[in-house]
């Protein structure tokens, strides 16, 4: 997978301490959760899943839970391609439901571009008839 363009994430992840760091899969997951404080009460995300490569230095993709102008939540999820949201709350859920909803839908992004399995031994033979 190509790395994130938007380099936003090395000022999160110097900002904020790591809140947890595990593997799913092939990745290493990093997610902060920036507490609300007088000088850090307007942050946009609340939670961030970071996903790096294994042996990669910059981020994949991220799952995060952001905030709107308005005021609504929403998790969205960003990759080198794209950014959407998947969906949106008017309460921000506590970090454990937003980390299982993340990972469910990292599981699925993942699946998607997940390479294919190598085959060891020869191709099959073609036979044309």
């Amino acid at each position: 997978m190509d790395a994130l363009r938007d380099t936003s994430w090395m000022r999160e992840l110097y900002t904020f301490s790591p809140a947890e760091r595990f593997q799913r899969g092939r990745f290493t997951v990093v997610s902060i959760a920036p507490s609300q404080t007088a000088s850090h009460h307007n942050e946009r995300y609340r939670f961030r899943l970071f996903f790096f490569e294994d042996g990669g230095s910059r981020p994949v993709m991220t799952l995060d839970l952001e905030s709107d102008i308005l005021g609504t939540w929403r998790l969205t999820v960003t990759t080198a391609m794209e950014s959407r949201i998947v969906t949106s709350f008017d309460e921000a859920p506590d970090y454990e439901a937003f980390k299982a909803a993340a990972l469910a839908i990292a599981d699925a992004e993942i699946g998607a571009v997940r390479p294919a399995p190598r085959v060891r031994g020869r191709p099959p033979v073609r036979r044309i008839p």
